[in-house]
């Protein structure tokens, strides 16, 4: 099997970069809500990948 190689430092600075021009000339207000909003979809998207991997809850107590 192949090895994956990623840029991890390049990409943390890619993103670091986008994030720096799309805030420039925002308020510290606005850059708050900015990455609460990131964090919150981050958070969404994790909750709901963790509960597509978890098999389904028994709907009545399992007797043994």
């Amino acid at each position: 099997m192949g090895q994956i190689n990623i840029r991890t430092v390049e990409m943390v600075r890619s993103i670091r970069d986008a994030h720096y021009e799309q805030l420039k000339d925002r308020s510290r207000h606005e850059r708050i809500l900015f990455h609460r909003e990131k964090a919150g979809r981050l958070h969404d998207r994790l909750f709901h990948q963790k509960n597509i991997n978890q098999p389904p809850a028994p709907s009545r107590p399992v007797s043994g």
